[in-house]
């Protein structure tokens, strides 16, 4: 299935996603900008754990999938549920979002905003990846 337009997402949230879309499209162009980012991903997730609440696990999720999709072990994904996936990474890395990181307490609330957003779009093929996650871990 494929997600739908972000309508869940303010105007401003919108057009930020936007631009991370884009720069998704570039990252998966080149396997060591998504190793970077993935690699950046998992550092903010792990130091800014507490600040994320319940959007952590959601995080790992989709940093497990990009990891798993680089490595060439997981492609049963459409491309535009991992673009998508990848977007919401870009956004999270990205220090200078609608509200600034540094904002303790608030700073990571757009994050959570775009990455449940992505989550809900692309939940089916998220719980595909899981299901294929868990068989993988367990093997």
């Amino acid at each position: 299935m494929e997600p739908s337009a972000p309508d869940t997402l303010t105007p401003r949230q919108r057009r930020a996603f936007a631009v991370a879309r884009r720069a998704a499209g570039k990252v998966l162009n080149r396997r060591v900008r998504l190793y970077q980012l993935v690699r950046a991903g998992y550092r903010k997730a792990a130091t800014h754990e507490d600040a994320l609440g319940t959007a952590t696990a959601e995080v790992r999720t989709l940093l497990r999938l990009a990891r798993a999709w680089l490595r060439r072990e997981y492609r049963s994904i459409p491309w535009r549920s991992l673009l998508y996936a990848v977007a919401a990474l870009v956004y999270f890395v990205n220090p200078v979002d609608l509200i600034p990181d540094a904002l303790v307490g608030i700073g990571f609330a757009d994050d959570a905003a775009v990455i449940g957003f992505v989550v809900r779009a692309i939940r089916s093929d998220l719980d595909r990846f899981r299901t294929w996650d868990q068989r993988r871990l367990a093997e």
